[in-house]
């Protein structure tokens, strides 16, 4: 599934839509005239967008009404004009991501510049969000509202906190128990520019330095099908070798 559209600096964008398996969905924007940096393919091996096609939505008469994508699991849904989409889980309609904003968010709508991007989602206030790494923070792994997370590889010490350190890993798990029913999902953005990520409790805000929004949803349903689903993709751990735990007692 592939759409555009014009964009608030008259550019349009392209976006791709896949369920690539039954708990994996895919959302792919990127700027339908020219190429922008992304993550290698020959690094980290996943199927390539169709070739950017210029002739895509060139009058606003051909901008797509909203409309729904469902897989087996997660559903997509977006709208076209301000563009906006979000993520749900079909078996109990609870919604994962949602970039929609209106007057009473502390947020706006989609941003996408040459060298800015900025996108944010709902969350509910009962959602517990860990990830984002690698950095030190003082309250763990755990993400603490109005804390602001920079992922930026510096490669400092770990003995200093609030610092950046030697991997990327712009990637959460979300864990929710409303009603008595607990679901975990997972949410990476595949980007290796510099990003401030900013989490308000009720929201959270990407604000990256370059590339594209490559969005990969994870739909669990439990953390262990979590980092199953996304260790599939990135690949899995290696493990340690014998020599790397020090010296053995035969």
């Amino acid at each position: 599934m592939r759409i555009s559209r014009l964009s608030s600096e008259s550019r349009y964008f392209s976006d791709i839509t896949r369920h690539e398996t039954q708990d994996r969905l895919r959302v792919h924007i990127t700027d339908a005239d020219k190429k922008r940096w992304e993550v290698p393919y020959n690094l980290l091996a996943r199927e390539q967008p169709p070739p950017l096609k210029k002739s895509l939505g060139k009058s606003k008469g051909e901008l797509f009404t909203a409309s729904e994508y469902s897989g087996n699991e997660l559903i997509f849904s977006y709208t076209s004009d301000p563009f906006s989409f979000s993520v749900r889980r079909k078996s109990n309609g609870q919604t994962l991501f949602n970039t929609s904003s209106d007057e009473s968010d502390p947020y706006g709508n989609l941003v996408f510049k040459d060298q800015y991007l900025e996108i944010s989602t709902k969350l509910p206030l009962s959602a517990a969000i860990y990830g984002l790494g690698e950095n030190t923070q003082p309250n763990g792994i755990r993400l603490q509202p109005n804390d602001p997370y920079t992922i930026y590889t510096t490669d400092i010490s770990a003995i200093n906190l609030n610092m950046d350190l030697y991997g990327s890993h712009p990637v959460y798990m979300d864990l929710r128990n409303e009603g008595g029913e607990a679901n975990a999902h997972g949410v990476l953005l595949l980007n290796s520019n510099g990003m401030d990520v900013f989490y308000r409790g009720s929201s959270l805000t990407y604000k990256v330095i370059g590339g594209v929004f490559d969005f990969y949803f994870f739909g669990g349903p439990t953390p262990l099908a979590v980092v199953d689903q996304y260790t599939a993709f990135v690949g899995r751990p290696a493990p340690m070798p014998y020599w790397a735990l020090g010296m053995l007692s035969l």
